[in-house]
């Protein structure tokens, strides 16, 4: 009986450790919150007790230049708001108070879709806020991002797959005929893999048209190809929507994917914002810079104006190359 009361002791006397434990966390996490400071991704793995992988995972969103991307760790919000000196710091919210300040569309979003807000202004020091009014002319450009699009099986075969039809690709053209505003290759016929691309498009674009506040509208035919972009290879600023053969397209997709460790460099995909001159739509000087993440998949407005800016592949092999495919989405 003594020998029981001990261990009996000794179980409670653990339990009561952990619960003091787990109530100074969420006294610091709070405390946190309520400051308003930001914190490193370091910083938080220590606060909010993160495993290695995730840890790593919120690494690679720093990396790729994802903006405001967050995730969620029991009622907070945990949000990726600057990035200095290569690091990525990160702002907390109780959860409360990020669905007060969010419309019923966002609040309504996927889990696996980030919500996209304006970013934080910049500071000029560690107490200096430097606050900017936005421009009231220039009209915000939404993206989509979705991370693990296919499964590791479907990547793999889809790389494969790709390499192996080197012979098939064929140099791009664009509209304006000039060859000097777009160079790289592409592979038009691939219904072993478009097919598949189509279908998995046609299933989210639903939820991706409610993320991005557009207009619902009947979804029509979705367009797909593929792009290998190599050493020197880019696209010039424009947008998918601006001739009359594709003014019914509503929605662009880019979907990425390339050998590891990753052989090459460069190839973000640029955003722009837009603001209203002399009655057109023309780019801001806003944007959205993204990383080129392996089997991520973004979506953003056809109207949208956009660039893919220069690909640096030392090796010049094709199967170096920074692949997508990529395509859009028409109303009927």
């Amino acid at each position: 009986m003594k020998a029981q009361h001990l261990k009996s002791k000794t179980i409670s006397e653990d339990t009561n450790y952990q619960v003091e434990q787990l109530i100074q966390q969420l006294d610091n996490v709070k405390h946190i919150a309520d400051s308003d400071f930001w914190i490193s991704t370091d910083e938080i793995k220590i606060l909010l007790s993160l495993d290695d992988s995730f840890f790593e995972r919120l690494n690679k969103k720093v990396a790729s230049q994802i903006q405001d991307y967050r995730f969620s760790w029991r009622n907070f919000e945990c949000i990726l708001v600057d990035r200095q000196f290569g690091k990525g710091f990160w702002a907390i919210r109780k959860k409360l108070d990020v669905l007060l300040n969010t419309n019923n569309s966002s609040a309504q979003i996927p889990s696996y879709l980030p919500v996209i807000q304006d970013p934080k202004p910049s500071t000029t020091s560690d107490s200096i806020l430097l606050k900017i009014p936005p421009d009231p002319d220039v009209i915000p450009s939404p993206y989509a991002l979705i991370d693990d699009f296919l499964s590791p099986n479907q990547l793999n075969d889809l790389l494969r797959y790709s390499i192996s039809k080197q012979p098939e690709f064929i140099p791009t053209t664009n509209s304006a005929g000039d060859p000097n505003y777009r160079r790289s290759f592409y592979l038009i016929h691939f219904p072993e893999f478009s097919e598949l691309m189509i279908k998995l498009v046609r299933k989210i674009t639903p939820q991706i048209i409610a993320h991005l506040d557009i207009n619902n509208f009947e979804i029509g035919q979705i367009e797909s190809q593929m792009t290998a972009h190599n050493h020197g290879n880019y696209y010039k600023i424009h947008n998918d929507s601006g001739s009359p053969d594709s003014a019914t397209r509503v929605l662009t997709y880019v979907y990425y994917y390339y050998r590891e460790p990753k052989p090459f460099t460069g190839g973000e995909l640029v955003i722009y914002d837009s603001k209203i001159e002399n009655g057109y739509s023309v780019a801001a000087d806003s944007r959205k810079v993204i990383q080129p993440t392996k089997n991520t998949i973004i979506f953003f407005p056809s109207g949208c104006m956009h660039e893919v800016l220069p690909v640096s592949c030392p090796t010049e092999y094709f199967a170096d190359s920074r692949f997508t495919i990529n395509g859009w989405v028409r109303h009927t």
